[in-house]
């Protein structure tokens, strides 16, 4: 159930664009019930009890938007009441035609409709398994029908539901059309959250979209709209933002933090638009009643990708595509300021070993391929929230945050060498040509310039032992002194025994 508002309110807006907006048939049946979907009141007080009929009335519809080149106006889709068997999404759309209404009867510019779809769960998948749409003019009063459809499927609250449905939040609406940002209001009480957006495309396309989500904390799971490397760092904010009010002058109680969430959940997903995780803004304010409980959270997501492509284009080393070293000084700044006290991270300073007699043989292009070589190897070997960056020549270094034990930082080192000279020799690089990696790993907050000495100090002892191998930093170890290493300081020196 974690992610069935996601997953509704997606699917609802398929159907309404298919039906509505595109005319598209074969999209609007891909939502439908293949065998148990009926129709009430849907065109012209018309009923369906069967698929063949549902499909000869979606098919009039369809052909009836084409011909008038029908475009949404506003969309809000209220996803009302849900259980573990059935779901029911309210829907109230405004289109408008665009070629001119080709019916007998006076023309129309816009067209107002009040759905209700019923869903069934159908594997892993949810469909509509019932429909109802009904006019503001229409002669039948439609909230029997409701009723109906609420009576069948078990929903007796649906009166109460379609009575806090009816509370227009304008104020919200109105602040929505002045941006692109999304309006939010979360109401802690009711557990309902409510998401206003405009989209404005060429003129007169103008669409406005409402969400509306009750039961929010059982329905509405990160795991269906925020990136997996974002989903830890969005629970502890969620967590911290519900905590008491902030005693006075020690907080102010405003908040915003960035992370990669769908668009598509926002009123994204539009032609056009990307897929995937995108960086957005979350920022607002804590509201408190009289006795200081919390009550509301208000504010805005912006769309702020492009800030952060622009930030990473000025962080990419040019030649192989890795971040530079000021992103990586300015990533770890951020991940050490903020860490949790009980996790470890590490450090893998990395150095190809002859990278010299490379460029002298083959030539400073063939040199260039080998350390594009490399990133491109490392980023197959670490995860997405690591970071490989280049730190100038032929010298790397390999961020790894939460790093739970500290024996993975090596493994991951050795699976590097391992994988950086079988590709070297596949692509016919010399054979001697290698990779040396001094490790560090650490639970306590480090500058960058100390954590870098003490890998720096445990590659020049992988040097020193014969390249192609990978050396832990410890505690005491330090540069050479006359052409050696100088022994390192055990962390736990033995105690002299009583008799000594």
């Amino acid at each position: 159930m974690g992610n069935l508002a996601f997953l509704l309110v997606d699917k609802t807006r398929e159907f309404v664009e298919a039906c509505y907006e595109r005319g598209d048939l074969d999209a609007a049946l891909a939502c439908l019930d293949p065998v148990r979907t009926t129709c009430y009141g849907y065109a012209s007080e018309l009923h369906a009890f069967d698929t063949d009929a549902v499909a000869r009335l979606l098919d009039a519809s369809c052909a009836f938007a084409r011909r008038i080149g029908s475009r949404i106006v506003s969309h809000e889709c209220h996803l009302s009441y849900r259980n573990e068997s059935c779901a029911i999404v309210l829907s109230n759309l405004r289109t408008r035609a665009t070629k001119g209404d080709a019916g007998d009867g006076p023309s129309r510019d816009e067209y107002v409709r009040r759905l209700t779809f019923v869903y069934a769960p159908d594997g892993d998948d949810w469909r509509i398994v019932h429909m109802h749409s009904s006019a503001p003019d229409a002669p039948h009063n439609p909230l029997a029908s409701r009723r109906m459809t609420a009576r069948d499927v078990g929903a007796l609250d649906l009166d109460a539901v379609l009575s806090q449905a009816k509370v227009e939040r304008e104020r919200y609406e109105i602040v929505s059309e002045l941006s692109d940002d999304v309006i939010y209001e979360y109401d802690v009480a009711l557990d309902t959250l409510y998401l206003f957006s405009t989209r404005f495309g060429a003129t007169p396309d103008i669409r406005r979209n409402k969400i509306v989500v009750e039961h929010c904390l059982d329905t509405l799971n990160p795991e269906g709209f925020v990136h997996p490397d974002d989903r830890e760092r969005y629970a502890a904010d969620a967590h911290m933002l519900s905590q008491a009010q902030p005693e006075p002058g020690t907080e102010h109680d405003a908040y915003a933090y960035v992370y990669r969430l769908r668009p598509v959940f926002f009123f994204g997903g539009y032609k056009g638009e990307r897929e995937g995780y995108v960086h957005q803004r979350v920022m607002g304010r804590r509201i408190y009643d009289a006795e200081g409980r919390l009550v509301r959270y208000v504010g805005k997501i912006v769309d702020v990708s492009e800030e952060y492509e622009l930030l990473e284009q000025s962080s990419i080393d040019a030649l192989t595509k890795a971040y530079n070293r000021s992103y990586l000084q300015g990533r770890l700044r951020e991940y050490c300021s903020s860490k949790q006290p009980d996790v470890s991270y590490a450090c893998l300073l990395a150095d190809v070993d002859y990278f010299k007699s490379v460029n002298d043989q083959f030539g400073h292009l063939v040199g260039d391929n080998l350390l594009t070589a490399f990133v491109d190897t490392a980023r197959t070997l670490f995860r997405s929230s690591d970071i490989v960056a280049r730190l100038g020549g032929d010298e790397f270094m390999v961020l790894m945050r939460d790093v739970y034990d500290p024996r993975v930082a090596m493994e991951r080192s050795e699976a590097l060498i391992g994988a950086f000279r079988a590709m070297a020799a596949d692509r016919g690089f010399p054979h001697d040509v290698s990779l040396s990696v001094g490790v560090v790993v650490e639970r306590d907050p480090h500058p960058f310039s100390e954590l870098y000495r003490r890998a720096d100090i445990a590659l020049y002892r992988a040097k020193a032992e014969g390249k192609n191998r990978a050396v832990s930093y410890l505690e005491g170890m330090a540069y050479p002194e006359g052409g050696t290493l100088a022994k390192p300081v055990p962390p736990n020196p033995p105690m002299p025994s009583p008799g000594d």
